[in-house]
């Protein structure tokens, strides 16, 4: 049986992006210290393996999780757009991935983090 995957953080909300082009983005819906975490809840994919070939229209907002796996978002930290003087960070803990903000944050700030550069490059940041 497939696992239920919902998101339930009620700290950050998806709205229009304020970058140009970049379609939705994650916000914080009240101000938030930094430190704080919000989990990408998601499937998790072997990387390379039939799933993810088959998930290939994801490509451009899996999290990598270390050398052979990749997370496809399905909840708010999938909308995190891309800054080059980002307020949040990704980290990866035990096959999970968080988006920790940097800073504090007041309400209503859009919450981005800096992508990889072959990310960057993929999608014509660089």
């Amino acid at each position: 049986m497939n696992p239920l995957v919902t998101e339930t953080d009620t700290r950050f909300e998806a709205r229009a992006s304020g970058i140009p082009g970049a379609g939705l983005g994650l916000f914080a819906r009240e101000a938030l210290p930094a430190g704080t975490e919000l989990e990408a809840v998601g499937a998790l994919v072997t990387r390379d393996a039939l799933t993810d070939r088959c998930s290939h229209f994801a490509d451009h907002h899996k999290f990598v999780v270390g050398d052979s796996l990749l997370l496809i978002p399905l909840g708010l930290a999938g909308l995190a757009n891309h800054s080059f003087a980002p307020n949040a960070e990704k980290v990866v803990r035990d096959a999970r991935v968080f988006l920790r903000l940097l800073r504090d944050v007041f309400a209503g700030e859009e919450i981005c983090f800096a992508y990889r550069l072959e990310a960057r490059d993929r999608m014509g940041l660089s």
